[in-house]
């Protein structure tokens, strides 16, 4: 059941204070009374009805009439009290306004009379206020058309809901003024009473019956509601307090009328209109505008909702514009240009794409549309080979610019997160083997002294979890271990380490990475190291104590690093004819290890010997004189022979002949010593290239502002052919990792089936590098032909173990 509105007149609030104030009173009077209404006043005052000014009121005095000696007759009383009241109604709702024939004070009384006088004079003055109350909505309902059919022209919408709004006001007043005089009915019959409305839900029905359900006003009423609405969507100002106060006054009549004169053709030319905006937007502007635009039309709607036109109407205007707008408009937008968006770092719009998308819970759309974007650039990274040397500087850089990316505008979203890392499990194998091996080359210059110039620990700390984040996805492990197990032992040889403690810290994130088998041979590296220092701590204090005070100044400092074979690199035969003297020191303490470790033999490697040269340049002035040249065994070696030839010449042949070297490393060190940026030797003919027949001279013009003085070793860089022999090392190796994983799991289990067997392989050796079924089915054929395993004679497809 409706209540009456919160806002009333001034004449209403006084009225219903009266009306209270009576209700007391005459609780009071009705126990005494009898059925009969009090009698008249000598003097006739006027009633106050709405728009009557009680300051201007004249009191009338009436001369009082004789009483008759005679009892009044109670009927007559009672339709007296009934025409009275009835008039009373007339009079409130006449226009313009008539006084009551009595004070509210008495017609009150009159009411309670009438309504003492039993349920039939209640019901008889029940009709009569419905009768009063359908008149006047009659006559509301012929002046409201009357005015909407003048006010047809489009710019009249305000004028006549002001009308409408004036005249429904009032109408709210008049009915509550009515309830407060006949509130002892409305408490004593009515509300008892099956069904009868409450009188202030009777003038609620009957306007909404005789005034709202004429067709001519009702499309009014819609057609000016709408108009206001779409006028203001288009940019327009009209008057939000009216289009409020009228929304409300509607209510106040009817949810029933609210809702089929407002509600819901609102809503449907919200859709039409938002379904036009989505069309035409989506074809005129570019998509970012469209996403503003659309962002614009949510705010503007939700705003519009909770000022005026009530939020209980905002969800579904939102899932309006979200249906026709985000729907199919942004879908494509998030399709098609979400990789332009993430290449251009449009960090705004890929916001408002997400927020908007997840109002229609079609993130994964989103997601989808990024991993395709983070899979095609990270592709074109890995594949461009002209970019092999800053593979993994990109790699890092892109891998921070996508979790930029999540984090800025995803929300830090975990789905998107996994995105990131599927997409770098996708494109860093498909160029099989090389991101593995680059990203060791990375490491190895990130270690190695020199190559972290101008970072701190934290920064190097860094560099290596980004390196190894990159190295979990790489498919060709063993292809890494090869390389990184390479450079390591070039760093601990040469001694060329940035920090141990950055060495050793690697090592343990490859070990919590892939497991203490990965990082077992390259520990033993470590520990080779250490032993080593430890040999030649004893054999330094072993030969001064065998020194003779005459050969002290023939002696030179000999370090030697002992590797346990299998552990290390395998490195090839280096023939090389070494000077006399470091001959015997090398007997000397290879004698004295054999003597200490019986049973062991050792083979030189001089490929990596490196040794540390004093020469003397007497040229005159500035940078001649002494200096220390950090050079190769091999470079050692040439430079050693112009001791003995002073100003004359060798020829590569000489040289040759008289070093042993072949003549790939000879043309090698000869070209570093005389062709580099440090030119020691001067070669005759001039040229960069080494030929037969060239000859070379020690260079006494040499001068150099420094006194240490490098010589680059170019036997130690990386060739192609270096290279290509550690890849094919590999795929060597790789065959004889499959069959002993083989080997392994067949002894363990005795019989499997096939699939079990293959399945149970990649699981072991996928941790390692990739393989197919078909090596392994050719694995198990060669397993086979050697008789370490057979079919069974029951299953062809079954496998036992063959001890």
């Amino acid at each position: 059941m409706a209540s009456p509105p919160h806002k009333m007149s001034k004449l209403a609030h006084d009225a219903a204070r009266d009306a209270q104030n009576m209700v007391q009173q005459s609780s009071k009077a009705a126990e005494s009374s009898s059925s009969l209404p009090p009698p008249r006043s000598t003097s006739k005052r006027l009633g106050l009805t709405s728009g009557v000014d009680k300051t201007k009121v004249k009191k009338i005095t009436l001369k009082p009439k004789p009483r008759s000696s005679a009892a009044p007759d109670p009927t007559a009383l009672t339709n007296q009290a009934v025409l009275t009241l009835t008039r009373a109604v007339r009079a409130i709702q006449s226009r313009p306004p008539q006084p009551t024939p009595e004070s509210l004070q008495t017609l009150y009384g009159l009411c309670e009379a009438a309504v003492a006088a039993g349920p039939q004079t209640c019901q008889l003055l029940y009709d009569r206020i419905r009768m009063e109350v359908e008149r006047e909505t009659g006559e509301l309902r012929k002046l409201l058309a009357g005015s909407a059919d003048g006010m047809m022209l489009e710019g009249q919408e305000e004028k006549w809901m002001n009308e409408f709004e004036r005249e429904g006001k009032r109408f709210l007043d008049q009915v509550l003024l009515i309830r407060s005089i006949f509130l002892q009915l409305d408490r004593t019959y009515v509300l008892n009473s099956a069904g009868l409305l409450s009188i202030w839900d009777l003038g609620l029905d009957l306007f909404q019956h005789s005034v709202l359900a004429d067709e001519g006003i009702a499309n009014r009423v819609t057609s000016c509601l709408l108009h206001l609405v779409e006028q203001e969507r288009n940019g327009n100002i009209v008057s939000r307090s009216l289009l409020r106060s009228f929304l409300l006054l509607l209510r106040t009549f009817s949810q029933q009328s609210y809702t089929t004169l407002f509600s819901t053709p609102f809503l449907a030319s919200t859709r039409t209109f938002y379904n036009a905006q989505g069309l035409s937007l989506s074809t005129i502007v570019d998509p970012s505008t469209y996403l503003k635009r659309v962002v614009e039309r949510l705010h503007e709607e939700g705003e519009r909702c909770d000022a005026v036109l009530g939020s209980e109407l905002k969800g579904s205007v939102l899932r309006i514009v979200e249906e026709e707008m985000i729907k199919g408009h942004v879908e494509s937008i998030a399709e098609k240009e979400t990789s332009d968006m993430c290449a251009r770092d449009a960090r705004e719009d890929l916001s408002t794409l997400y927020a908007l998308l997840g109002r229609i819970s079609k993130i994964p759309e989103l997601r989808k549309a990024f991993l395709e974007y983070l899979k095609s650039a990270g592709l074109a990274v890995v594949m461009d080979a002209s970019q092999d040397a800053n593979m993994v500087d990109n790699l890092i850089a892109f891998r921070k610019r996508a979790n930029d990316l999540v984090t800025a505008c995803f929300s830090d979203d975990a789905s998107f997160k996994s995105a990131i890392n599927s997409a770098f499990e996708f494109f860093i194998n498909k160029r099989e083997n090389k991101p593995a091996e680059m990203i060791a080359k990375y490491l190895d210059a990130k270690l190695r002294s020199g190559g972290n110039r101008g970072m701190d620990d934290n920064q190097l700390e860094k560099t290596l979890n980004d390196v190894l984040y990159l190295f979990r996805f790489t498919q060709g492990k063993d292809i890494f271990e090869a390389f990184y197990k390479r450079d390591l032992a070039k760093r601990l040889l040469l001694n060329k380490s940035a920090s141990f403690d950055a060495e050793r810290s690697m090592l343990l994130k490859l070990k919590d990475e892939c497991g203490a088998g990965f990082t077992q041979k390259l520990e033993v590296m470590f520990k080779d190291m250490e032993l080593s220092a430890d040999v030649m701590q004893a054999y330094q204090a072993t030969a001064a104590g065998s020194r003779s005070p005459s050969k002290s100044s023939e002696s030179f400092d000999l370090s030697v690093a002992v590797l346990s074979q299998g552990n290390w690199p395998t490195y090839p035969p280096f023939p090389i004819a070494l000077p006399p003297s470091l001959t015997s020191a090398l007997d000397r303490f290879k004698a004295f290890y054999i003597s200490k470790h019986s049973g062991r033999t050792i083979t030189w490697a001089h490929g990596l010997d490196t040794c540390a040269l004093r020469a003397t340049f007497p040229s005159k002035g500035k940078g001649g004189g002494r200096k220390e040249l950090m050079v190769s065994l091999a470079q050692a070696v040439v430079l050693l022979l112009f001791n003995d030839v002073e100003d004359a010449k060798l020829s590569v042949e000489e040289i040759g002949e008289a070093t042993k070297l072949d003549k790939k490393e000879l043309s090698r060190t000869l070209q570093s010593l005389a062709c580099g940026k440090v030119r020691v030797l001067v070669k005759h003919p001039k040229g960069r290239d080494v030929n037969p027949g060239d000859q070379f001279s020690f260079n006494s013009d040499f001068k150099d502002d420094h006194v240490r003085i490098k010589i680059n070793q170019i036997q130690q860089k990386e060739t192609a052919e270096e290279n290509k022999s550690t890849t094919e090392r590999v795929f060597t190796d790789r065959s004889s990792h499959l069959q002993l994983a083989i080997v392994r799991i067949m002894k363990a289990r005795k019989t499997l089936k096939h699939q079990e067997l293959v399945m149970e392989v990649i699981k072991q050796i996928g941790q390692r590098f990739k393989v197919e079924p078909a090596e392994i089915k050719k694995s198990i054929s060669s397993l086979i032909d050697r008789e370490y395993m057979r079919r069974s004679d029951d299953d062809q497809r079954v496998y036992e173990y063959l001890a």
